[in-house]
C-alpha cells in the first residue's frame, strides 16, 4: 500500500506501477476521502453518460487537489465506456481563473449543487486537540510560492467530459461533487462527510481497506485511479509553473475499468457509535511511541 501519490513525478509512479505489474504484485494506493460517507447518498448508475462534473476542497494547492481529484475519480470513472484518460490539465489562477468564470461553460450550476450539498447536510464537528500529533510545529515551513486565494484544475478526458477540481474557501472539511448526466434537468451532487472528528475519521475506512488488501491480494479499488492522480498533480504544477499554459498529457489517455468499492466506504453506522462528543485522543499511541 502507498499513501497518496504513487510520486509528485510521472516516470516515477509509472516506474512503481509498471514494476509492481511485473513483479505480479497486488498494489492500493491513494486518497482515503472516497471512502467518506456521501450525503445525500449518490451512486451514479452504472453507464451513466456524464457531461460535466466538478470536485470541490477547501485546502491547499496540490495537497488538497490530490485529494479533491481522488474523489472525482471514484465517482465518474463507472460512467458510460469507463475510464478513458486525461489528454488536457490546466491549473487556473487569478486573471486566467476569472477568465475562465466568464466562459459560457463554466459549470455554475454544478459549484452551486456541491456548495448545496454541503449546506443541506453537513454537521458540526469536534475541535481537533490542541497537544499531541495536532500541535503546530515549532517552524512551519514558508514555501516561497503560496497559493491561498482560489485555483481551479480543468481536464479534459479523452471521451469528452469536463471536470473541474476547485479549491472553495478555506475549510479542510469540505469535500463536494456534482455532475450533469445526460437528458436529466438537475445535477446531481453530495457531500463527503469525514466524520465528527474531521479527517481524521478517514482513517477507519482506510485501514479496512488496506487489510483487505493485504489478507486477500485483492485491491478494493483500482490502483490506476492513483497512477491517474500522480500524473494530473504532476501535469497542473508544470502548468502552474509556466503560468497557466495547458498541458497535453497523452501518456495520461489511458483506460481502465472501474470497481464496486461501496463495502468498504462509511454509511453512517460508525457515526452512531462515534460521535462528537466522544472524546477524541491526542495522538495515535502506541503507534506513535
Amino acid at each position: 500500500f502507498n499513501d497518496k501519490h504513487l510520486s509528485y513525478r510521472w516516470d516515477w509512479a509509472k516506474e512503481i506501477y509498471d514494476t509492481a505489474r511485473e513483479l505480479k504484485m497486488p498494489l492500493l494506493a491513494g486518497s482515503s476521502v472516497p471512502l467518506a460517507e456521501r450525503r445525500p447518498m449518490l451512486e451514479l448508475p452504472a453507464a451513466a453518460e456524464i457531461e460535466q462534473a466538478v470536485s470541490l476542497h477547501g485546502g491547499g494547492l496540490e495537497s488538497y487537489d490530490f485529494h479533491a481529484f481522488e474523489v472525482l475519480q471514484s465517482m465518474i470513472e463507472r460512467r458510460q465506456g469507463s475510464e478513458t484518460g486525461i489528454t488536457r490539465v490546466e491549473l487556473l489562477t487569478d486573471e486566467r481563473l476569472r477568465a475562465a468564470q466568464a466562459e459560457s461553460d463554466w459549470p455554475h450550476d454544478l459549484i452551486a449543487a456541491a456548495r448545496q450539498a454541503e449546506q443541506q447536510h453537513d454537521e458540526p464537528r469536534q475541535r481537533r486537540p490542541s497537544t499531541g500529533v495536532f500541535a503546530a510545529p515549532a517552524k512551519p515551513e514558508s514555501p516561497n510560492r503560496k497559493i491561498t486565494a482560489a485555483h481551479a484544475i480543468r481536464l479534459t478526458y479523452r471521451d469528452g467530459l469536463r471536470a473541474l477540481v476547485m479549491k472553495d474557501g478555506s475549510s479542510s472539511d469540505r469535500w463536494n461533487f456534482a455532475c450533469r448526466v445526460r437528458g436529466e434537468r438537475e445535477p446531481r451532487a453530495c457531500m463527503f462527510f469525514n466524520g465528527p472528528w474531521s479527517n481524521r475519521c478517514l482513517f477507519k475506512a482506510l485501514s479496512h481497506a488496506i487489510q483487505h488488501h493485504f489478507r486477500t491480494g485483492q485491491p478494493p479499488y483500482p490502483v490506476e485511479r492513483t497512477l491517474l492522480a500522480s500524473g494530473v498533480l504532476d501535469a497542473a504544477m508544470h502548468s502552474y509553473d509556466e503560468g497557466g499554459r495547458a498541458i497535453d498529457t497523452p501518456h495520461l489517455a489511458f483506460a481502465y475499468e472501474s470497481r464496486d468499492f461501496s463495502a468498504f466506504r462509511e454509511n453512517g453506522a460508525s457515526w452512531r457509535k462515534l460521535t462528537r462528543d466522544t472524546p477524541q485522543p491526542a495522538d495515535f499511541s502506541p503507534g506513535n511511541g
